[in-house]
C-alpha cells in the first residue's frame, strides 16, 4: 500500500512541477523493483531507519538519486499513514469477504445434501422442537451474510482519501486530491485535515466488524464441539481437524474448532486495546497511534485463518443421520399436540397446561410422548378427537417463510444459491 501511494503521489507531483516525468518514471520503475525485492524477501531492512516508510524511502534514494527526497513534499507521513491504513483495511475487506462467502458456499452445499435429515432445535441447550438440519446450517449462513453487510459499511467508511491532508493543516501545495483520489481507488476526499490525520474510528469500526463475526465462528465451533462429543454423536469431524490425546490413545479431540473459539479473546482484545487507546488523545496526531497496526494486522490474520480452517472443516463433516432422528424421540412433538388442542377449540394456556401434566406424568412412569399411541393421547388428554401427528408432519407445518418446512428451506437454499453464484 505504501508504494501504491508513492507512486500515485510522484504522478501528482509532477502536475505541479515538483517532478518531471522522467524523475517520476524512474521513481516508479524503482518503486515497482523495491515491491518485488520485498515480496522475493530480498530487501534488507534496517531497523535503524526507525520504520518501513523510511525504508522505502531510503532504498528509492539509493536507486534513483537525490531527486527521490522530492517524493515527501507537501507529504507527511501523518497523512500518509492515514491513507494507506484504509487502504490496507478495503483490501482487507475484499479479502475477507471471499473467504466468508467460501464458507458460506460449504454451508449452503451441506445444507442442499442434507435436506432429508432431521434432528431436534435445542434453547437452553435442550431439546426444543423437530426442524430440518438444513434449517440449522442455514442459521449459520444468515449469521455470516450479515457479517458480510457490516464488512461492507466498513468499507464505505475507510474509502476516503486522506493524503493532502498534510501533518495537520493540509498541504501548501496544489496537488490534485481528485487525481489521487480515482490513482488510490478512493469514493470520496476527507474535508477536515485535523480529523483526517487523527481518525482511526474506520480501524475500530473494523476491528468491531471482525469482532462480531469472530463470535459467530466461536458459536459455531462451540456447537460442533457439542455435536461430535460421543454423548451426541451427531457429527464425525475430518482426522485433519482433530488430534489425540498425549495420554489417552482414544480421544479425537476437536482442537481446530477450539482454537477457533479460543482465538476470539485475542481479537476482542485488539478491539478494546485500540479503543482505550485512542479514548484520551487529543486533537491530532499522536504517537500513540502507532500502536493500531499490531491489532489491526493481528485481528485481520487471525480471522482470515479461522475462516479458512471452519471451511475446511464443515466441508469434510459427516452427519450422522440416525443419531439425529433418534435425538427426536421423548417429548418433542409436546408442543405440536398443544396446538392441535387450539386448532381444535381448547384456549392456547389450557392446552399448553394439559400437555405439561401429561408430560409430567409420563416422566413418573419413565415414558415420554413419543410412547403413545393417538388412542393413549386421546384417551390420557380427555378429548374426543384423534390427534395425528409426528417428525415430519410437524416440520412441514411451519411453512411460514424462516420455518423449517422442507418447501420453505429449500426456497432459502435456493434464494443463497443465487446470491453465490452457486
Amino acid at each position: 500500500e505504501d508504494i501504491e501511494l508513492s507512486i500515485a503521489y510522484s504522478k501528482a507531483l509532477v502536475k505541479i512541477d515538483i517532478l518531471t516525468s522522467k524523475e517520476q518514471r524512474s521513481i516508479e520503475r524503482a518503486l515497482k523493483s523495491i515491491s518485488n525485492e520485498i515480496k522475493n524477501k530480498k530487501f534488507n531492512w534496517k531497523p535503524e531507519l526507525e520504520d518501513i516508510h523510511m525504508n522505502i524511502e531510503s532504498r528509492l534514494h539509493d536507486l534513483v538519486g537525490s531527486f527521490a527526497g522530492k517524493i515527501h513534499t507537501g507529504k507527511s507521513r501523518n497523512d500518509q499513514i492515514a491513507t494507506i491504513e484504509r487502504m490496507y483495511v478495503k483490501n482487507s475487506i475484499h479479502d475477507l469477504a471471499n473467504k466468508i462467502e467460501i464458507l458460506q458456499k460449504e454451508i449452503v452445499l451441506k445444507a442442499d445434501n442434507h435436506l432429508d435429515y432431521v434432528m431436534p432445535s435445542y434453547t437452553h441447550l435442550q431439546r426444543a422442537q423437530p426442524i430440518l438440519l438444513s434449517h440449522q446450517l442455514m442459521a449459520y449462513y444468515e449469521m455470516l451474510q450479515r457479517d458480510k453487510s457490516r464488512l461492507n459499511n466498513c468499507y464505505e467508511i475507510a474509502d476516503e482519501l486522506i493524503l493532502g491532508s498534510g501533518a495537520v493543516a493540509g498541504s501548501f501545495y496544489k496537488l490534485d486530491r481528485n487525481f489521487l483520489a480515482k490513482e488510490l481507488g478512493f469514493k470520496k476526499i476527507n474535508s477536515n485535515s485535523i480529523d483526517g490525520v487523527s481518525d482511526r474510528d474506520f480501524i475500530i469500526e473494523f476491528l468491531s466488524s471482525i469482532s462480531i463475526s469472530m463470535m459467530h465462528l466461536s458459536r459455531i465451533s462451540e456447537e460442533l464441539i457439542i455435536w461430535c462429543s460421543e454423548e451426541f454423536d451427531f457429527i464425525k469431524l475430518s482426522d485433519d481437524v482433530v488430534t489425540t490425546s498425549s495420554m489417552m490413545p482414544q480421544k479425537r479431540n476437536p482442537d481446530f474448532l477450539e482454537l477457533i473459539r479460543g482465538k476470539f479473546g485475542g481479537i476482542l482484545g485488539n478491539f478494546i486495546s485500540l479503543l482505550v487507546t485512542m479514548k484520551s488523545l487529543p486533537f491530532s496526531y499522536n504517537r500513540d497511534m502507532q500502536e493500531d497496526k499490531k491489532p489491526l494486522i493481528n485481528s485481520v490474520d487471525e480471522f482470515s485463518n479461522s475462516l479458512i480452517n471452519m471451511t475446511q472443516i464443515i466441508k469434510k463433516s459427516k452427519f450422522n443421520k440416525n443419531k439425529l432422528e433418534n435425538a427426536t424421540n421423548g417429548n418433542i412433538l409436546a408442543t405440536d399436540i398443544a396446538d392441535l388442542l387450539a386448532i381444535n377449540g381448547v384456549p392456547f394456556r389450557e392446552a399448553h397446561i394439559k400437555v405439561s401434566d401429561l408430560t409430567n406424568k409420563l416422566n413418573k412412569q419413565d415414558k415420554v410422548l413419543s410412547d403413545l399411541s393417538p388412542a393413549d393421547l386421546k384417551e390420557m388428554l380427555k378429548i374426543d378427537f384423534n390427534l395425528k401427528i409426528n417428525l415430519f408432519k410437524s416440520i412441514n407445518s411451519r411453512k411460514l417463510k424462516g420455518g423449517t418446512a422442507t418447501a420453505q428451506v429449500r426456497k432459502e437454499i435456493i434464494t443463497a444459491k443465487k446470491s453465490l453464484n452457486l
